[in-house]
C-alpha cells in the first residue's frame, strides 16, 4: 500500500526573551498558575509532570478550533527546560522552553516546530511574540501589555461578512513623544520592528520604509509630530493599503491606536490582526521598560531553519 506523502512543514520558530530576573525565579514564575492568568488565559489548570499538561481557556487564551487549548509535558528538566506538545490543526507539534542564566539575569528561549505548512495563515510567530511580550510585561512592569481576543479569531474560516479592516489600541504609560519616537526614529525602528536600514523622511510624501521594497511601509501620507502618522503599505503582491497610527494623551499616558484599512476582503487582511497586536504589545514594553528583550532568531519568513527541532532534552 502506498503511503500518503508527508505535508511540507514550516521553518522552525526560534525566539528568546531577556529578563532582569534570576533563572530560578523565571522558572517558578513561568509555571505559576496565578501569573499565567495574566498572560496565558482566564482559566488555567496545570499538572507539572511528565504526562501532565497546562490547559488554558478563556477569551484571551491562545486557542481556537485549529489551535489546541493545552500544552502537554513530554519531558522536563528541573529549572532548565521543558519539552511540550501543542496540537495545531490536529497534529501534535513540539516546542521547547529553555531557561538560561545570564550575567544580568536570565533568558527564556522558545523553539517550536515542525508545524505543517497548512498552518501558515495561523501566524504562530506573532502569537508567540504576543505571549512573550505579555509575560515580560507582567514580570517586570507588573501588568499585561495587550490581550488579544481569540474568541473571534478564525483566519481559516473567514467569510465575506467579516471585517475588512484592523483596529488595535494599547495604553502606554508614558507621554506621547516616546511612542511616537519609537515609530519614527530609524535607530529605534531597527529594534522595534527588526527593520533593515529603515528610512524616515518626516514630512508628507516622505519616504518611510522598514524593509526591502514590497515589504511594508512606503511613504508617509500624514505626519503630525507626537500625534499622528499615516503611511501607505504594500506587501508582496497585495494591493496598496493604508496604516494610520494616533498617539492620544490620556493624563500622563498615551493611547496608541492603529487602524489598517483599504483591504478588498477579509481574506486580504489575514495575519494583520494578530500581527499588529503583537507589534503594539511590544511597543508598550519598549516604552515602559526601555527594551522588549525579545529576539526572533528565526521564524516563518526564514527560508530554512537554522537548526533541526530536537525531540528530546538531552
Amino acid at each position: 500500500m502506498e503511503q500518503e506523502p508527508m505535508e511540507d512543514v514550516l521553518p522552525i520558530l526560534q525566539m528568546r526573551v531577556a529578563f532582569n530576573l534570576p533563572v530560578e525565579r523565571l522558572w517558578e514564575s513561568f509555571l505559576n498558575t496565578i501569573i499565567m492568568l495574566q498572560w496565558l488565559g482566564e482559566e488555567i489548570s496545570a499538572d507539572i509532570r511528565v504526562g501532565g499538561q497546562i490547559r488554558f481557556t478563556g477569551k484571551h487564551a491562545p486557542t481556537t478550533s485549529e489551535i489546541g487549548d493545552s500544552w502537554v509535558i513530554e519531558q522536563i528538566k528541573e529549572k532548565k527546560a521543558i519539552l511540550f506538545s501543542w496540537r495545531i490543526l490536529g497534529i501534535d507539534t513540539l516546542f521547547i522552553i529553555r531557561f538560561r542564566p545570564t550575567d544580568t539575569g536570565s533568558v527564556l528561549e522558545v523553539k517550536h516546530g515542525a508545524v505543517p505548512e497548512s498552518a501558515r495563515n495561523l501566524h504562530l510567530p506573532s502569537h508567540w511574540n504576543l505571549l512573550l511580550a505579555n509575560f515580560k510585561s507582567v514580570m517586570e512592569a507588573g501588568r499585561t501589555a495587550l490581550r488579544f481576543d481569540y474568541s473571534v479569531y478564525r483566519p481559516l474560516t473567514l467569510t465575506r461578512y467579516d471585517p475588512k479592516e484592523v483596529r488595535v489600541s494599547v495604553l502606554c504609560e508614558v507621554p506621547p513623544a516616546l511612542p511616537f519616537d519609537v515609530w519614527t526614529n530609524p535607530e529605534k525602528l531597527s529594534r522595534f520592528v527588526r527593520a533593515d536600514e529603515p528610512k524616515v523622511d518626516p514630512q508628507y510624501a516622505g519616504l518611510y520604509t522598514w524593509w526591502s521594497e514590497g515589504r511594508g511601509p512606503v511613504v508617509l501620507t500624514r505626519f503630525e509630530q507626537d500625534y499622528e502618522l499615516e503611511f501607505s503599505w504594500v506587501y508582496m503582491d497585495e494591493r496598496e493599503t493604508r496604516v494610520n497610527v494616533r498617539f492620544e494623551p490620556v493624563k500622563d499616558s498615551t493611547l496608541v491606536t492603529l487602524h489598517h484599512f483599504g483591504f478588498n476582503s477579509a481574506q486580504d487582511m489575514i495575519g494583520y490582526d494578530i500581527g499588529w497586536s503583537s507589534i503594539l504589545s511590544e511597543l508598550k514594553v519598549i516604552c515602559e521598560l526601555g527594551d522588549s528583550g525579545i529576539t526572533r532568531v528565526s521564524d516563518w519568513e526564514t527560508e530554512k531553519s537554522t537548526e533541526p527541532m530536537e525531540r528530546t532534552l538531552d
